[in-house]
């Protein structure tokens, strides 16, 4: 597997993750109120949120002001993420071949199966298409997304690190995890999807049917559209469809979705 490849699929692995688990550094306060101060070295403190993605593939977070983590990150913003396989795919990474070492196992070793680490900066922003991206991608989160204590969070990659499986460890530079090219995305993502969704519900089934092998048949919406493929949802299922290629421009999703829908057809 070469740099540019693993530092691909490294990303999908990230851009296909609904959840991740968020490290922050017990603030003051926090030790304060749980009588711990005795203890002088940095604590950490792991908490398990929800996940978007901008369309760079920097991740989004929804926090709440009230929250042990948030209140840690107001003292020290930087912070650890990490990500483990939600959608198992076996192109990207193959399961583990035990039969190699003459060993037996009646199931696949979780330690086997992709991760991702981030370390990087939090801090607000106020992009409505932040938030948008956020509750497309999470609809039950529409419910309490305008709190007046919720707030939006980028977060700002400094290094990766991926442990593939057994023997596939890489450390990443931001650049690495970082998709530059995102030419009219913003402006037209939400006016594509809510055509899509309204007037191609026969093409999202037919790309989460024949492409994704998914069993519900029908009801798939799209959720989010970014410069190298898209997510649908249907309930509790989720799933991510990546472009045979990585797109420049946002002009170019009709044909991607076009060419989809007849390779689907002719499955």
């Amino acid at each position: 597997m070469d740099n540019k490849n693993i530092n691909f699929i490294s990303r999908q692995l990230m851009r296909s993750s609904t959840k991740g688990y968020l490290s922050t550094e017990f603030c003051k306060k926090n030790k304060e109120k749980v009588k711990i101060t005795h203890l002088k070295k940095p604590i950490p403190f792991s908490s398990f949120i929800m996940t978007a993605f901008d369309y760079d593939g920097t991740p989004l977070l929804l926090l709440s002001e009230l929250s042990e983590h948030t209140k840690n990150l107001k003292e020290n913003n930087i912070a650890s993420l990490m990500f483990y396989e939600e959608i198992k795919n076996e192109s990207f990474f193959p399961t583990f071949n035990y039969k190699k070492i003459r060993f037996r196992c009646s199931y696949e070793d979780p330690m086997s199966r992709p991760r991702l680490t981030l370390l990087g900066k939090l801090e607000l922003t106020s992009s409505i298409s932040h938030k948008n991206r956020f509750i497309n991608r999470h609809p039950a989160s529409k419910l309490y997304a305008n709190f007046a204590d919720m707030k939006m969070y980028k977060f700002n990659i400094i290094k990766g690190h991926l442990t593939g499986g057994f023997a596939m460890v890489k450390w990443f530079e931001k650049d690495d995890l970082i998709y530059k090219i995102t030419t009219g995305f913003e402006e037209n993502e939400f006016g594509v999807m809510q055509h899509m969704n309204e007037e191609h519900q026969m093409s999202i089934n037919l790309y989460a049917n024949k492409l994704l092998n998914e069993k519900k048949k029908k009801n798939w919406r799209i959720t989010g559209i970014d410069p190298e493929g898209f997510d649908i949802r249907n309930g509790k299922n989720f799933n991510r469809l990546i472009f045979q290629k990585s797109l420049k421009d946002s002009k170019q999703l009709r044909k991607e979705f076009v060419l989809l829908h007849k390779k689907a057809s002719t499955l």
